[in-house]
């Protein structure tokens, strides 16, 4: 423990900062470890505020994984608001763990969650707030941590692979674990403190030797005379020219987080969350989860249980949260649900299914549920269109919505949520009027209950490529056509029992431009990153004027990545990331989309 940076944050920096909660130590079930008896330290990183990071299921379960080894300590960093920053800089404070306060260029390890494309740039200002080079390159000349990074967004690293070390694509739970005992033994024999040159021959080892690990200073993009990307290879002997995801066959382990810490700053999302079931068998096409959390695998239903009680009794949370990509796809729902609500209903402890779809919403369900708590009803429409919603292959009727809605209404709810999105490939206008009417209908159905119109949530997003999706190859709706859109749904829906919120254009685009891009745009984030770009998911700090300019700086257009349609039968620039569905499959599903068939499983 570094005593004089814990004596400077209480005394001088923390009485100055909005939430010093953030920045201390001590909430409930956090697990502190003498660095002294341990032999490798990893800092688990999250590129948002705290109360963001706190709320992100992965982090805790790599927290509890790490913990478990007697040998080793795994300890939380999140990005400083911008009154901390200040105050850290000003004073020399350098960023820090929070169990122990060490900084976290004394860590072996820093672990990224990389979870959305517009957190890149608090990556590289949380390293350099570290005191730490932000190249790869760089920090293979000294004695720094290794930067690992994964997540969803590492499905396509390339946009990040000059500032990161190692990627973790697919399940962590046993890579981390796999990385972390491979370092452990060859350090024991390597000083790469004092001969930083041997860190490329770990990085080596572990990516010859385990599933779902790539470095990309083995790998090298080629581009054409045009200067379009071509290709991806190795250039290291013995490196594979494609990496594997990693899979974990078995999600009934004792490693999942059943003392999950209680956060001191309120949590985006405060309460429980289970993960009853991994990947989505649906294959909606513009759905980059569906496809990168395959092959599906559930907890058993007592496991679940069990978790549950376990994890309600360490913290006092007064709801649990049942989550995978279509929880009602879980086999036995209705028993599951049935079991949780019977078990807490003493406690008014609620149960909550942030992500059912909608012709999963079954009487028995929502019967149960309303038993405890209404806690709240979220239904993932995508699109209003039944026409759209075959070409993203969202096999929903509006029969099956306005049931699951009548029913939801007849059960006392009175506001619903509904997520959609616009600019989808083939949208037009028309499209756009039959979600408008599918909104009225739903909102008069509870005419028939109690001749009131019912309350919406609803929150539009523009349609942002990714990778690994049947419509990675579609390009980004222009910003203006978009905004058109959005002004013409104002113009038609009401704003008091309807409210809209609509996800912003420039940020959406910016999402798109990351999302499909190369490694080119390194090139970018270092230009944003002297510009002092970040958290530009925040109203209040986002600034695309910036990122124009970062782009101009850096000689690239990033309308012609947005807005790139990309063919078949050309190399992308993640196309050396294999996942467990097959690029075959991906082209099929593209050309289905815009001819009309229906898939044939």
């Amino acid at each position: 423990m570094s005593f004089d940076l814990r004596d400077i944050l209480e005394n001088t920096v923390l009485p100055r900062v909005s939430k010093p909660g953030r920045y201390i130590n001590g909430e409930v079930n956090s697990i502190h470890k003498n660095h002294d008896r341990v032999e490798v330290k990893i800092a688990l990183a999250f590129p948002d505020l705290y109360e963001v990071g706190m709320s992100h299921l992965g982090l805790k379960i790599l927290y509890e994984i790490v913990n478990r080894l007697d040998w080793a300590v795994a300890e939380r960093t999140f990005a400083p608001w911008m009154d901390m920053e200040q105050q850290m800089r000003d004073r020399g404070v350098p960023l820090y763990a929070l169990e122990s306060f060490t900084p976290l260029a004394e860590f072996d390890f820093i672990g990224f969650s990389l979870q959305y494309e517009l957190s890149y740039t608090n990556v590289l200002n949380m390293l350099d707030l570290a005191d730490l080079p932000l190249t790869a390159q760089e920090r293979l000349q000294t004695p720094s941590p290794f930067i690992i990074a994964g997540g969803p967004c590492a499905f396509n690293p390339e946009p990040l692979s000059d500032f990161v070390d190692c990627f973790i694509i697919g399940d962590g739970e046993e890579c981390i674990k796999n990385i972390l005992e491979a370092f452990r033994e060859w350090s024991r024999d390597n000083d790469w403190r004092a001969k930083p040159e041997l860190k490329s021959k770990f990085l080596k080892k572990i990516a010859q030797q385990f599933d779902g690990v790539y470095v990309p200073q083995f790998y090298e993009p080629q581009y054409d005379a045009n200067g379009s990307f071509s290709d991806i290879r190795s250039v290291e002997e013995n490196i594979p020219d494609s990496v594997v995801k990693a899979t974990v066959s078995q999600l009934d382990y004792d490693h999942y987080p059943s003392r999950p810490i209680v956060p001191l700053v309120q949590a985006v999302h405060d309460r429980v969350v289970l993960e009853i079931m991994r990947g989505c068998g649906k294959g909606c096409r513009f759905c980059q989860a569906g496809v990168i959390y395959r092959p599906v695998r559930k907890r058993s239903k007592d496991y679940i249980v069990r978790t549950a009680v376990d994890s309600v009794a360490c913290t006092g949370f007064e709801q649990v949260s049942l989550s995978s990509l279509s929880t009602g796809d879980y086999p036995g729902i209705e028993s599951l649900i049935g079991e949780m609500v019977d078990t807490f209903s003493d406690q008014h402890v609620g149960v909550a299914l942030p992500s059912m779809r909608i012709e999963k919403f079954p009487e028995p369900i929502l019967k149960k549920i309303q038993s405890i708590k209404k806690t709240g009803l979220t239904l993932a429409l995508e699109t209003g269109s039944q026409r759209l919603r075959k070409v993203i292959r969202k096999n929903i009727t509006d029969e099956e919505l306005l049931s699951a809605a009548r029913e939801a209404y007849r059960r006392g709810w009175r506001l619903i949520k509904l997520y959609l999105m616009i600019g989808l490939p083939t949208e037009t206008f028309e499209d756009i009027d039959a979600g408008i009417e599918l909104i009225y209908r739903i909102s008069d159905l509870r005419r028939e209950i109690d001749g009131r119109r019912g309350e919406l949530n609803i929150s539009i997003a523009p349609f942002v490529p990714k990778s690994h999706t049947p419509f990675q190859w579609c390009s980004f709706d222009k910003m203006q056509e978009l905004r058109q859109k959005i002004d013409y749904i104002k113009s038609k829906l009401p704003q008091r029992q309807i409210r809209l919120k609509f996800h912003d254009v420039q940020r959406s685009f910016l999402e798109a431009v990351f999302a499909r891009g190369d490694r080119r745009l390194s090139k970018v984030l270092i230009e944003a990153h002297k510009l002092g770009i970040k958290f530009d998911e925040w109203i209040e700090t986002f600034d695309f004027e910036k990122w124009l300019q970062a782009f101009a700086s850096a000689g690239i257009d990033p309308e012609s990545c947005a807005a790139a349609k990309l063919s078949p039968d050309g190399r992308l620039p993640w196309d050396h990331i294999l996942t467990y569905t097959p690029k075959s499959y991906l082209i099929r599903e593209y050309e289905n989309a815009f001819s009309g068939q229906e898939t044939v499983e």
